[in-house]
């Protein structure tokens, strides 16, 4: 009889204690009004939180990568209503037509302007990527002469020369 009694004891106070560090849905998909489709992970560590994306076009292609980090918990009322304020992020990711480009920060109704710092806002992470793109082939001063052969060259000029106007 005891037994139960402490059993049910443990879990009325495991569920009482735990309930505003626990996260119901850690992720998940979505669609954008473009119609990409994406997938995201929520990961928490040492106070800050990432939330990492991964975008494909409705038609196939390369998928697109990133991620947001802030510091949620820096806001008041995230400790009450976590899982509302996950909500209204996701929202907010769901209304952008392309949600890995950059643009302004991503804040909940519950943590907007004066409500919590703006380190409880997530920012988009610069992608880790070369910084400049690759030197493309020196253009030269005639396009005729890279693109056309040698016999060609009076007809493709005055074809280059009709299209630049």
């Amino acid at each position: 009889m005891r037994l139960p009694l402490a059993l049910l004891a443990l879990a009325a106070l495991g569920a009482a204690g735990g309930g505003a560090d626990r996260e119901e849905a850690r992720a998940g998909r979505f669609s954008t009004p473009e119609q990409h489709r994406c997938r995201w992970e929520l990961r928490s560590a040492a106070g800050a939180s990432e939330l990492r994306l991964s975008c494909r076009a409705a038609g196939g292609g390369p998928a697109r990568s990133c991620a947001y980090r802030g510091e949620p918990r820096r806001c008041p009322a995230f400790g009450a209503r976590s899982r509302q304020y996950w909500r209204q992020i996701l929202s907010r990711l769901r209304r952008r037509h392309h949600p890995c480009a950059p643009g302004a920060p991503l804040s909940a109704r519950l943590c907007g302007p004066g409500r919590a710092p703006p380190e409880a806002q997530l920012r988009l992470l610069p992608h880790p990527g070369p910084a400049t793109p690759a030197p493309g082939p020196e253009p030269t001063e005639d396009p005729a002469q890279t693109y056309c052969a040698e016999r060609w060259h009076s007809l493709c000029s005055f074809f280059v020369g009709f299209w630049e106007g």
